[in-house]
């Protein structure tokens, strides 16, 4: 049996900045998605996405915006 060695990681998707974003930034997002039904959904998935190709997976979810990742190491 081998044991599995992981690091975690905890993000918050509760607005654009603790996604990374800069005001600007948030606003250029807006004006390019504008015809999304929700914009910060799109902008969440798509920073999911980033962590996922990175090797992170979803261990726990917070509510709606706290997110737990974890990957091995």
């Amino acid at each position: 049996m081998s044991a599995n060695n992981w690091e975690y990681k905890i993000v918050d998707h509760s607005n654009s900045t603790a996604m990374g974003y800069s005001n600007e930034a948030t606003e250029k997002f807006k004006i390019e998605h504008k015809n999304a039904h929700n914009w910060k959904y799109v902008m969440s998935t798509i920073e999911l996405n980033k962590l996922g190709q990175e090797g992170w997976e979803i261990a726990a979810v917070n509510g709606a915006d706290q997110i737990y990742l974890k990957r091995p190491i």
